[in-house]
């Protein structure tokens, strides 16, 4: 869909956004739609490329990307209607009717990065200061851009977060998520089948593995298109953290070893453990997966999303814990809901206050929610902070 520029009103605002990821295009072009002048500023210099890979499609992302005319949800997503759970032989423990969308970090990316104006994304250009009381932001090379507010949509390890809250640390939990993606060509015709309208999963003692098929590199979702995305959450226990967080290349990584990146002893030993402790058609297909990676597991909260005319969105302020399903939902929602709180009041500090309230006190709950779903429903635990 072409891009479309809004027309500007008397009461549009001037918006600087930090971060031209998911949540900062969420941002961006509702705000854009809504009439307000948005530039988007983003440190990288190349097209941004996905290491969470699956995503499941809430209603809100759907519903997001059809109200705004982006692009028709069915055209990148795929859907299951069957819930499987699988004994450790590999036999099916259960199942259950259910509807599930599922699309991919790239494929929902490129189709906002087209929706949003290239004039107004400025590549290269990081933030690296943002003054609240101003609404001032500092690019790098020491440029200042002043504005009516500043958005920092900076994901999970936000700068401008750790200046305005520099006592809100991360919680690690003493689990990772093991992660990655596989061509539907290159697996055998049986293990296709065993995925084909389902959303399969295998739980153990210690370990959560689940596994659902995607959109293809190219965005296909025609069988033999696809991708397999599959998720593994296994204890650390008798692990060394350090060890898994230190990449081929001897850097040591605090939250991801994105793709490519494992050492090739980490990734022997997990595929052991793979043979060990996972039904045959998990293991068939952490084998055949050519780069996987693997993540930390941690909960962050900050304790209120504005500061005067800065604010925080997405993972930026709030990062739940993958079981939720729903940080992609929340970035949409985040900025969904800035833009309709300015429609809806009548000064812009009335509308940050408001969209505060609410979606501080949703970040908070989903955040807790996140937790419990580790720690009670996976038997898995979180590390004292």
């Amino acid at each position: 869909m072409s891009q479309t520029r809004s027309h500007r009103t008397a009461n549009s605002l001037e918006v600087a956004i930090s971060g031209g990821s998911m949540g900062g295009l969420f941002a961006g072009i509702a705000l854009e739609r809504a009439g307000h002048d948005v530039t988007i500023y983003e440190r990288s210099t190349g097209e941004l490329r996905s290491r969470g890979a699956g995503i499941v499609a809430q209603q809100h992302v759907r519903r997001f990307l059809e109200r705004h005319d982006i692009v028709v949800p069915e055209e990148i997503t795929t859907a299951s209607s069957e819930r499987r759970f699988l004994a450790r032989d590999g036999d099916v423990r259960a199942s259950r009717p259910d509807s599930m969308v599922f699309t991919s970090w790239d494929a929902v990316y490129r189709r906002l990065r087209d929706a949003f104006p290239d004039d107004r994304y400025r590549m290269g250009a990081e933030v690296v200061d943002v003054a609240p009381e101003t609404a001032t932001a500092t690019i790098a090379g020491g440029s200042e851009r002043v504005a009516d507010l500043v958005v920092a949509a900076e994901g999970g390890q936000s700068s401008t977060r750790r200046r305005l809250f520099p006592e809100v640390e991360p919680k690690v939990a003493d689990y990772v998520a093991w992660r990655g993606v596989v061509p539907e060509s290159d697996l055998a015709t049986d293990t296709v089948e065993a995925f084909d309208d389902r959303f399969v999963f295998y739980q153990g003692s210690n370990l959560l593995i689940l596994a659902y098929l995607i959109p293809g590199a190219d965005g296909g979702t025609e069988p033999g298109e696809r991708r397999l995305n599959w998720v593994w959450y296994d204890t650390l226990a008798d692990r060394d953290r350090t060890a898994i967080f230190t990449d081929a290349s001897d850097t040591e990584r605090a939250f991801t070893v994105p793709p490519g990146r494992l050492r090739d002893p980490v990734r022997r030993r997990q595929l052991e453990r793979a043979a060990n402790v996972l039904p045959p058609v998990f293991e068939t297909v952490a084998a055949e997966t050519e780069a996987p990676f693997v993540q930390a597991i941690y909960d962050l909260a900050v304790p209120e999303m504005t500061v005067e005319r800065a604010c925080l969105l997405g993972d930026a302020a709030f990062v739940a814990r993958p079981h939720t399903a729903a940080g992609t939902a929340k970035a949409a929602g985040d900025g969904a809901e800035l833009a309709n709180a300015l429609e809806e009041n009548d000064s812009p500090d009335a509308a940050l206050s408001s969209w505060d309230e609410t979606r501080t006190e949703y970040g908070s709950r989903l955040v807790a929610r996140g937790k419990r779903m580790g720690d009670e429903r996976l038997h898995l635990a979180t590390r004292p902070s």
